[in-house]
């Protein structure tokens, strides 16, 4: 599996296999409760990368859903096997109530995870209001795929249907808003040659009330920022006199209004950071990230498994270890997260007491979650498979 294609230019990684472990024994805290159908899941809407996580998020309101669309591409007019134009993918908004979308404007992108990476964010401002995205500079219907091309910062206001422009460009553009969505975050990577220039690239941070970006001193992948202040994790590029065998990114953790960086976290292989957005639960305490420890398998032989370490901030170590889950966002609580397991059974799992309480069964597919709303995929009763928002109580 390779996600972000372009972006791990930078973070040489490594893939790893998956084990399974059960979960602390389960407490009932959470129950689904006003259940809102969205719309069937045809195949442009199939998002596979990932299984579909983070590839649909909701607005703050919970009224829009953002989701990655696929676009297929057309065939040669003389019944050409091969393809006039390569696959596309599109940012596209869904007024639930309405039951309308809208395509954001410019280039598609030549790529779903970069565009699935860039949704696992904070793409949406505090008030639901305002979408930032990267903007393609070129034709219209010609994909641009990250690294290969040139991108712009855009900001799309949703009740006035308007795309504004900055003067920001580079080859990679991958944008969010901070938790808190009173500051913008991108980072502006320079790609020569098809290959990232990190002396050129740069992290930059502005206001929302009037832009003006600054450069940080620190450059690599932003992960999920932290919900109640000026934190931001960070997957750096590995060393390059590394070899290929060890090379690996570094987790840290920056201080952006104070400019500096504050502690590097525990990580073996760092391969699935950028595969899996990082989550913090909703008090900002505790962090779960995806990661890989070596493991021996019964032949003997040292194998990778999948791993979500869980940092406490507070007392500023790994608090735990949980094998092959994956976490989904906050659950309502102040130290709760959402995880996704290998049976693809979901649970919520409290970082302070270690105790599961069970969510969805294996008939959904948890896709996101923000704290109170989750968006899922379930099968309908003809078979077919349906997008729905839910609320947590």
């Amino acid at each position: 599996m390779k996600t972000l294609n372009q972006l791990t230019c930078l973070l040489v990684i490594t893939i790893a296999s998956v084990a399974w472990a059960e979960g602390a024994k389960p407490q009932p805290t959470v129950k689904i409760v006003n259940e809102t159908r969205i719309f069937k899941l045809d195949d442009s809407r199939n998002i596979r990368e990932n299984a579909g996580v983070h590839s649909m998020c909701l607005s703050p309101d919970a009224k829009t859903l953002l989701y990655v669309q696929r676009i297929a591409p057309a065939a040669k007019p003389d019944g050409d096997d091969r393809m006039q134009k390569r696959r596309g993918y599109r940012l596209v908004l869904r007024d639930i109530k309405a039951g309308r979308d809208t395509i954001l404007p410019g280039a598609p992108s030549g790529s779903d995870d970069f565009l699935v990476a860039c949704v696992s964010m904070h793409p949406f401002d505090a008030a639901g209001k305002n979408i930032v995205i990267p903007i393609g500079i070129g034709p219209s219907d010609e994909p641009v795929r990250p690294g290969k091309g040139q991108m712009q910062l855009g900001i799309y206001n949703l009740a006035a249907g308007k795309l504004k422009k900055f003067d920001l460009t580079a080859s990679v553009i991958f944008p969010s808003y901070d938790a808190e969505g009173k500051n913008l975050i991108v980072l502006a990577m320079v790609a020569r040659d098809g290959r990232p220039d990190m002396a050129a690239s740069k992290i930059v941070i502005s206001p929302v009330d009037k832009i003006k970006f600054q450069k940080i001193g620190i450059t690599g992948l932003p992960r999920s920022p932290y919900p109640v202040g000026d934190i931001l994790p960070v997957l750096l590029p590995p060393a390059r006199d590394q070899g290929e065998a060890t090379r690996r990114g570094t987790f840290v953790l920056y201080d952006t209004k104070a400019d500096k960086r504050l502690l590097m976290l525990p990580t073996q292989s760092g391969g699935k950071i950028d595969d899996y957005n990082p989550q913090w639960t909703g008090d900002g305490r505790y962090l779960y990230y995806v990661d890989s420890e070596n493991d021996q398998s019964p032949d003997g032989k040292m194998r990778p498994k999948s791993i979500t370490r869980i940092w406490d901030r507070k007392k500023a170590v790994e608090h735990a270890i949980i094998e092959d889950v994956v976490p989904i966002g906050p659950a309502p609580g102040k130290s709760a997260m959402i995880l996704k397991y290998k049976d693809r059974s979901c649970k919520v799992h409290n970082a302070a007491t270690a105790k599961t309480s069970p969510l969805l069964g294996e008939e959904t597919k948890l896709i996101n979650a923000n704290g109170r709303f989750l968006v899922y995929v379930k099968q309908d009763k003809d078979g077919t498979e349906s997008v729905y928002r839910a609320e947590m109580k």
